[in-house]
């Protein structure tokens, strides 16, 4: 899926190269690139990277960004270049455009592209867990999104670990523990009689009642 970065009020469709396979490939046997299209390599760590354009059939524009989508370089180069062009300092990306957008977008060193949302945080995600895949954002926090031993099921509330992984399949409706009512109780079969673990538990729903839902938004 196509995501998209502004560059000042040129908004350009990006294919993603994010893992070693992807980012060889690039643009490379493609007859032409659309107007306003492009691909983003995302590079796991900052690098000093050779750009080069072996079997391609259209001049591009080279722009080389930092992690915050900064930009560090711009090049053009043409068809039949041999030689490729290599970034004078670490770069965390590279933006591959048709020549001439950097010229009719007006974007010089400094600027600052402006991501959506969802490339934002997919190139947190490339940094953060060092490989190409499928990223999620909850809060602060980008998660790998990828099917674990429990799957995905329709129409049921997933929890995730960490790592993003399904850890488990919630129905709607169903009653969950918090951490600290589960360690509470866990202590209370522990160190006390059966009838005290139920007043517990009977407790512990009456306050999940009173209180109102709280969902997380995406």
């Amino acid at each position: 899926m196509l995501k998209s970065v502004t560059l000042n009020k040129t908004t350009i469709k990006v294919a993603i190269a994010d893992s070693e396979k992807t980012r060889k490939k690039g643009l490379s046997g493609m007859s032409k690139l659309g107007k306003n299209k492009g691909m983003l390599f995302i590079f796991p760590e900052p690098k000093k990277v050779w750009m080069v354009m072996t079997d391609m059939n259209f001049d591009l524009d080279f722009i080389f960004l930092d992690k915050d989508f900064k930009v560090l370089q711009l090049n053009t180069l043409s068809k039949d270049n041999k030689d490729g062009v290599e970034s004078f300092k670490a770069v965390q990306m590279v933006l591959e455009v048709n020549k001439g957008t950097i010229k009719e977008s007006g974007v010089k060193l400094g600027d600052k592209l402006k991501p959506e949302e969802a490339l934002e945080t997919h190139s947190v995600g490339v940094a953060q867990y060092k490989h190409g895949g499928t990223f999620q954002r909850v809060g602060d926090i980008v998660y790998e999104v990828k099917e674990d031993d429990i799957k995905i099921e329709k129409d049921k509330l997933q929890v995730l670990n960490s790592k993003g992984e399904v850890t488990a399949n919630i129905e709607a409706n169903a009653r969950i523990f918090s951490r600290e009512h589960t360690k509470e109780i866990v202590k209370k079969v522990k160190t006390a009689d059966d009838q005290e673990v139920g007043k517990l538990v009977v407790k512990i729903f009456d306050t999940h009642d009173s209180q109102k839902q709280d969902y997380v938004k995406k």
